[in-house]
This record gives structure tokens, sequence and C-alpha cells, in this order.
């Protein structure tokens, strides 16, 4: 067969990695010199998911770039490599000291949606799904109340004005009432109860004795 005849051959890639199978005239691959189209669609796509001078993940968002581990079947490659709109997946670790959690992402949605740590972004969302509302704290509704709290036990970074008279969070308190020694815990639904008179002071409102006890 000369190279420059226009018979129809069947191709198979020499690649072991691809293999791909398909039908070219022959003076297309001997004269003008086309391969495997399934190889040559990966290099172009390759080199146009690279960036260029200045363009990369590393230089245009640099904070970012230190959040990465690895790109996920791409060895070797690094957020110079990367393009901030790129969708390969990649791996990525918090920054917060308390958290340092890994997780999953491409870049574009990091970049395009400004999205992060989603451990951290759930924690955000219950912190102010529990946080009162303008008006509703403790120290709105219950300024009495809120004279009287100590802290809040298991975040003693909480105030009366950040906490519902609702919450469930365990918190001491000290009586108000002057010479009073009166201490004892009580979660703040359990004193707002009825009208704000609920789990008093114990020294003060000492409980009833049972009908059944002498």
């Amino acid at each position: 067969m000369p190279p420059g005849c226009n018979d129809v051959c069947l191709w198979r890639c020499r690649k072991p990695d691809c293999g791909y199978e398909w039908k070219a005239v022959l003076n297309s691959r001997a004269l003008a010199g086309r391969g495997c189209s399934r190889c040559g669609h990966a290099r172009v796509g390759a080199a146009n998911s690279r960036p260029g001078p200045g363009e990369s993940l590393a230089e245009v968002t640099p904070t970012m770039a230190e959040e990465l581990i690895e790109i996920v079947g791409h060895p070797g490659w690094t957020a110079f490599d990367l393009l901030p709109t790129s969708n390969k997946t990649c791996q990525w670790r918090c920054p917060e000291p308390h958290c340092r959690f890994e997780y999953p992402a491409p870049p574009n949605r990091r970049t395009g949606q400004s999205s992060g740590c989603p451990r951290c972004a759930r924690r955000r969302t219950v912190a102010a799904r529990v946080r009162p509302k303008p008006g509703k704290s403790l120290q709105d509704v219950h300024p009495a109340l809120a004279d009287e709290l100590v802290e809040v036990i298991d975040e003693a970074n909480l105030t009366a004005k950040e906490l519902r008279p609702s919450s469930t969070k365990l918190c001491r308190w000290a009586c108000s009432k002057p010479g009073c020694p009166g201490r004892w815990k009580a979660t703040p639904d359990q004193r707002s109860r009825r009208g704000g008179t609920g789990k008093r002071c114990p020294a003060c409102h000492p409980p009833r004795k049972s009908r059944t006890q002498p």
C-alpha cells in the first residue's frame, strides 16, 4: 500500500494505557502525521487545563493553595498546575487548628461558591441556629434571671445575651438576694418556666417535702 493511498484502515493505539481503535485513511497517518484521537484529545485537554503565567491557583489565591494536600489522580501536580476554575477533584485540609478536617472538592467549587471546610460550616450553622434573635435572648426576656447567671458550664465564653430562654445548656447560677449563699445548676429552660420562677435558689426556696414523708 503506497503511503498516499486513500484506503480506509483500522488502527489501534500502541500505548499500554490506551489501546483505542479507530478508522482513518492511510495518507492521513503516513503523510499528515495524525495519530490516536483519544490521546490527542487528552493532550489538548491537559494543555488547556494548565494555567499560564500568573493564572495558577497558587498565584491567584495563595491562602487557599496552602490548604491543598493533593490533586486526585495527578501525582506530582501542585497548586501551580491548577487553574482556580479547574474541575479536578482535590484533597484539602482545614487550616483551623481546632479542626484540621480533610475533604475533597474541585477548585471551581471553592472559588465560585466561596466554600471551605464543610465541618466548620456545619458548626457555624448550628451555632447560628441556637443563638437568639435580636430582643429574644435570656438577657432581654428575663433580665432578673440573667443577673443570677454565673457561667455556661461547657461554654464559658457565652453570656446571657447569647442564650435563648429555652436553651438546654447547663449553667451555674448564684442567688441575687443579699446575703444568700445559694448556688445551683440548671438550664435556662428550667429557670424560665412559669414566667421565670422555675428551679429557683434552693436556699431561698427549698424543695417541698413529699406528702408521704413524715
